[in-house]
């Protein structure tokens, strides 16, 4: 047993498996191919997980009816034996690390796409679908087929050497809207009662079993609560809990239910929300069985857990996004090195990418703001030759710079840091601040100041790179990544003493007064805007374009304007407005009929986007080294992009 963290690191013994930990990867996917079919980048992304220390890691949604039941087009399936070398793979790639395989299985019910499945959509009861085609109500012999494809298709799993089976009853999915009062209306023996509703998830639990065996684990995922007016909550699930326990291995305590559009904001935590915000769902229904309990939601402190294990909340904790910013959370968490893991910022960039029908299109690749090895899995986390020894001169302090910087000298370069201000982190330190849903953020910046200053790396603070002194340090390599300026627009009255621009936000001795305008509606416009709202002000954000931050990640979008209902009294966004001027009595402004309006103001923050830093990028460029530029010095992006580019600049110099 591990002395750090003891019971999370103590073994769990579920059917004829052992967990050597309770950490388990959260179902998660790695972009397939159209067909569904693993590609070597993909196993390699699961076996990164699987190196990474947890005790079980788990293949995100897989079929069992593709007919009938697919979402989106990338799912593999498990009623098609073709997928059987994708399967074995996998799960070899998971046991080399002394992990176990799992796997998600799940039938979209009606949220199926038309486009999949010949135009038919089933689900428990007639209802218009999500696509457009109204569901049709399922049948008896309908069901018998569709519970005889789950007990097939966990059949197929354990064939292909999966360890356990992870059944989907929760979120949405066919199962979980049986046991739905929103999705299910049936006046016959599969409706009404929550004994009742359950009937059709427990046939298709039964059937599972007798095909896999006895000892084979079967673990159930369902929604502790749907968060929705008429929809079922913590007693059904408590019951539904208490009718599974010992029919199932294990029993995944998650919540909500896609049905709301902004459920996601839940079921993935937001930074709006409080670490592990899910817990107290599976505490209340551990305590009506004696089926080991799993938890889930943004839990990413080993120390939260273990008190989570040692207090009896639950038996297995679930993690996803922590593990994608950092796979060897666990190992390190158990060597008592947590001070090194990345830190996970819940900004939701991962699941947005493919979130429909929420967004556009399928982006069809897998990334992580904070951790650029994510999606390059098998050409970044294997084994990569090192370069000849250089020496790295990297200008530039903020995420960019310190992550080349920490690149660089893991190459085994000789790295020099120099930054110009008195400390490290650049427009982190602007970004970062004493609210809660910058808490995340906060961590990320100590982890990368922390990482710089444990590792081989000169740092010079409170130097400004020359010309002349790139000459006498005579770099190799020199990265630049001297970051942005604020826009300043052409508008009257923009030079006045109360108007204050967004990277002067931290500014010591600086003070709003009680009204506030936001000039930019971007995505920190927005952020800064709810932040001071937060804080009491009265705020109003202006935004020329049509939607508020477009550039956000869709789910990150969805919780901020969340936020933003709540506060309706002191916090007011208004969109197509064009600014004037700024006098005495506040801003001035168009709206979008042409109507002049003003909006009172003590203070005004200036957030209108960043321009690169052009002219003195090119004063630094030298011919007498390698010279790479990163980040917004490129041109004004986000953090993903400043690590990503700082990172490859690092690798590469």
């Amino acid at each position: 047993m591990s002395t750090n963290y003891p019971h999370l690191f103590s073994p769990l013994r579920i059917g004829n498996v052992t967990l050597k930990n309770r950490i388990a990867t959260a179902p998660m996917g790695s972009e397939p191919n159209t067909s569904g079919f693993l590609s070597e980048q993909n196993l390699a992304a699961f076996e990164n997980r699987a190196k990474g220390g947890a005790a079980i890691v788990t293949r995100g949604e897989t079929l069992v009816h593709a007919h009938t039941g697919s979402a989106h087009g990338n799912l593999c399936n498990l009623d098609n034996e073709g997928f059987m070398p994708s399967h074995l793979q996998l799960t070899d790639r998971i046991h080399q690390h002394n992990a176990l395989a799992n796997i998600e299985i799940l039938h979209s019910g009606a949220r199926a796409h038309p486009q999949y499945t010949n135009g038919i959509i089933y689900g428990p009861s007639a209802q218009p679908g999500v696509y457009g085609v109204d569901v049709t109500p399922m049948d008896e012999d309908i069901m018998n087929e569709i519970a005889d494809a789950f007990a097939h298709g966990a059949y197929v799993a354990k064939f292909g050497g999966f360890d356990m089976v992870m059944v989907h009853g929760g979120h949405g999915w066919l199962l979980s809207e049986f046991l739905s009062p929103l999705y299910n209306t049936r006046t016959d023996k599969y409706g009404g009662s929550i004994e009742n509703r359950a009937r059709f998830p427990l046939m298709v639990i039964d059937r599972i079993r007798k095909a896999v065996g006895p000892n084979f684990p079967i673990e159930i995922r369902i929604s502790g609560d749907e968060f929705m007016e008429g929809g079922y909550g913590i007693d059904d699930a408590i019951e539904f809990a208490k009718m599974l326990d010992g029919k199932v291995d294990l029993i995944h305590v998650s919540a909500t239910s896609f049905r709301d559009v902004n459920s996601g904001c839940r079921m993935f935590p937001s930074a709006f929300l409080p670490h592990g915000v899910n817990v107290y769902l599976a505490e209340a229904i551990k305590k009506h069985v004696k089926t080991p309990i799993a938890t889930v939601g943004s839990l990413s402190d080993p120390a939260e857990m273990e008190d989570i294990i040692a207090s009896g909340k639950a038996d297995v904790i679930y993690v996803g996004r922590q593990i994608l910013a950092d796979p060897e959370f666990p190992n390190k968490a158990k060597a008592g090195r947590f001070d090194e893991v990345r830190p996970c910022v819940r900004c939701n960039h991962c699941l947005s990418l493919d979130f429909v029908p929420y967004v556009d299109m399928c982006s069809g690749i897998s990334q992580c703001v904070v951790n650029p090895e994510v999606g390059r899995d098998l050409k970044e986390g294997m084994y990569q030759p090192k370069p000849l020894p250089k020496k790295v001169l990297v200008i530039g302090g903020g995420p960019g710079g310190m992550q080349a910087a920490l690149k660089a000298e893991e190459q085994g370069h000789e790295v020099i840091l120099i930054e110009k201000a008195d400390r490290l982190g650049g427009m982190l330190n602007v970004a970062v601040h004493d609210v809660s849903f910058k808490e995340d953020l906060g961590k990320y910046m100590q982890y990368l100041i922390r990482m710089v200053e444990r590792k081989a790396i000169q740092v010079r603070l409170n130097t400004t790179a020359t010309p002349e002194l790139i000459q006498e340090i005579a770099p190799d390599t020199v990265v630049c990544a001297v970051g942005a300026e604020p826009i300043i627009p052409r508008i009257p009255g923009v030079d006045r003493e109360n108007v204050v621009k967004v990277t002067q936000l931290r500014d010591p001795g600086l003070e709003f007064g009680e009204k506030v305008v936001v000039i930019g509606g971007g995505l920190v416009g927005c952020e800064e805007g709810l932040a001071l709202a937060m804080e009491g002000k009265d705020v109003t954000v202006l935004e020329m374009q049509e939607k508020l931050a477009p550039d956000a990640p869709i789910l990150h979008l969805k919780a901020m304007m969340l936020e933003y209902e709540k506060r309706t009294e002191n916090l007011h966004p208004y969109t197509e407005v064009t600014v004037t001027s700024i006098e005495d009595d506040g801003v001035h402004a168009k709206d979008k009929d042409g109507k002049e309006v003003i909006y009172p103001a003590d203070t005004v923050l200036l957030s209108v986007g960043m321009r690169s830093k052009i002219d003195e990028v090119e004063k630094l460029r030298t011919n007498d080294a390698e010279f790479i530029t990163v980040g917004d010095c490129i041109k004004p992006g986000k953090i993903l992009q400043a690590v990503s580019g700082g990172y490859f600049a690092g690798k590469n110099a």
